[in-house]
């Protein structure tokens, strides 16, 4: 009895309840069609078409010397087969700091010109075990190279085609760069340890675009390669043993532009 009254009812009522299932379909299907069009959105669709952009970065690098060591060093190796008496020479890897500003140039239409200059604090170290000392024991004594530089990275952009808000690309070129502070291990005229001041290096990585409504954002990773010999020469134990050294960083960089 109950059913039949349902079915009636609902024989009664079909055509309303047939338009509200409709209207439902279609608010719901409308809504579903809005929110996919939000998803395929491009953010900032008309970046590409810009000469120039702007922007700035910060970066976290991982620093060190790439040495070479000098005849010196290898003869008193030689002369000392056991190594019980002989002073061993090691870079180390330390963090720094640089940030600076962008000036992006397009080229073409997936090549850009990348100006980047910036300032970067270093603090390179170099450790020399088993070193002769001032009392005539030997220990472990290690000499940094704390740096203040003005960088000016010229770099080219090679860019993937863009895929909805993100982009792949490979960026290289060369960092000419100059030192304003310290060039010199400390006070100790004669134990120190001497580094020019200018310094030319090659520089390579990758990174990828993200676009966001106001703004693009760039995680990159890069390579640097110094090509300048950064060793002076000087009488002294800690610089007679070096014949060449050259400044190597890994990069984190994020770019804002």
């Amino acid at each position: 009895m109950a059913f039949t009254h349902i079915r009636n009812q609902f024989d009664l009522h079909r055509q309303k309840i047939v338009f509200l299932g409709f209207v439902l379909a279609m608010l719901f299907g409308t809504q579903a069609a809005q929110a996919q069009k939000k998803i395929k959105q491009q953010n900032k669709a008309g970046y590409d078409d810009k000469i120039v952009h702007y922007g700035f970065y910060l970066a976290v690098p991982l620093t060190k010397y790439n040495i070479q060591h000098s005849q010196d060093y290898a003869d008193q190796l030689a002369n000392d087969p056991g190594g019980a008496g002989s002073m061993a020479i090691n870079a180390k890897v330390s963090p720094g700091f640089y940030t600076g500003l962008v000036l992006d140039v397009r080229l073409a239409e997936y090549l850009s010109a990348r100006f980047v200059p910036g300032v970067g604090f270093y603090g390179r170290s170099i450790e020399y075990a088993n070193a002769p000392q001032e009392t005539g024991e030997r220990g472990d004594v290690v000499k940094t190279i704390s740096s203040t530089m003005v960088e000016l990275p010229l770099l080219l952009k090679y860019k993937a085609k863009r895929r909805g808000n993100f982009r792949m690309y490979l960026v290289g070129g060369i960092k000419p760069g100059l030192d304003l502070g310290s060039t010199r291990s400390g006070d100790d005229v004669e134990n120190e340890l001497l580094v020019d001041n200018f310094d030319l290096a090659l520089e390579y990585g990758f990174g990828v675009d993200i676009f966001y409504p106001y703004f693009k954002f760039a995680p990159e990773i890069r390579f640097s390669h110094g090509l300048i010999n950064q060793h002076v020469a000087n009488p002294s134990l800690y610089n007679t043993s070096i014949q060449k050294m050259t400044n190597h960083n890994v990069s984190l960089i994020l770019f804002f532009e």
